[in-house]
């Protein structure tokens, strides 16, 4: 059972009524569901207990922390200032951390409506797509509150909340055949913004159309490498957007 097909019962599910139905008309689709209520209510116990026994200890720590750093800025052995330019840099260090260890949640941000964004840049890619193979549908990125909201793109349910992609890193919602989108009109912003001209994964050079020779090896990674992620830049590339702009 898939994410689509896994929410779609729980919403039956959440109707008595419909639930009732089912129970007089279908004997095993009931015990189906019933199954798939008890799991979820197991999963939702444990994940919560985790939660709260995280939380205490979380608010134990911090408060150790809080403690410990009062006392060292009270006796002149660090000050506030330096701390918080530390810090800046541990987060980072931390952030990284976790992102390789696929340790976090991802969404995007900020937050923003897709509908609305207008700065979209059109590429011709009905002339650039037999040297490409799509590659810009097999980078991953993280969907929007929007985007989950609306159901409509499915996510990797073991890396919340990336968009899914098959064995070879497509998009799951990509019709292989004419490599166009399926959900166009409802395509993440990511997607939107996404501009290919200056990825060094993609193209060596855009103009003249000459793709990475080594961009297969881009995909041998798994999400949440940061290399295969739609907004990442190499210092190259920055360096030649950066270039371009002024």
């Amino acid at each position: 059972m898939d994410q689509q097909e896994a929410v779609a019962v729980a919403e039956r599910a959440r109707n008595p009524g419909e639930a009732f139905t089912l129970e007089r008309s279908n004997g095993k689709v009931w015990e189906a569901l019933q199954e798939l209520r008890e799991e979820i209510v197991g999963g939702l116990l444990y994940t919560h207990s985790r939660a709260n026994s995280n939380t205490s200890r979380v608010l134990e720590t911090v408060s150790f922390l809080y403690a410990l750093i009062e006392l060292l800025s009270e006796r002149g052995i660090i000050t506030i200032e330096e701390l918080d330019e530390r810090k800046t840099t541990v987060a980072e260090r931390v952030k990284k951390r976790f992102l390789d260890k696929g340790m976090c949640v991802h969404l995007y941000e900020p937050e923003q409506d897709k509908y609305a964004f207008q700065d979209s840049v059109e590429i011709d890619c009905e002339n650039r797509v037999h040297l490409c193979k799509a590659a810009c549908c097999r980078l991953w990125f993280p969907l929007s509150s929007q985007d989950i909201d609306e159901g409509v793109i499915k996510w990797d349910l073991r890396f919340p909340y990336i968009v899914a992609q098959d064995a070879d890193s497509y998009c799951k919602l990509l019709d292989r055949s004419t490599c166009r989108c399926t959900v166009y009109q409802h395509r993440p912003l990511p997607c939107r913004a996404f501009d290919c001209r200056n990825d060094k994964r993609i193209w060596l050079d855009f103009e003249s159309k000459v793709i990475n020779p080594d961009l297969e090896a881009v995909f041998q990674g798994h999400p949440p490498d940061e290399t295969r992620e739609l907004g990442y830049q190499s210092s190259a590339a920055r360096a030649t957007s950066g270039e371009q702009q002024s």
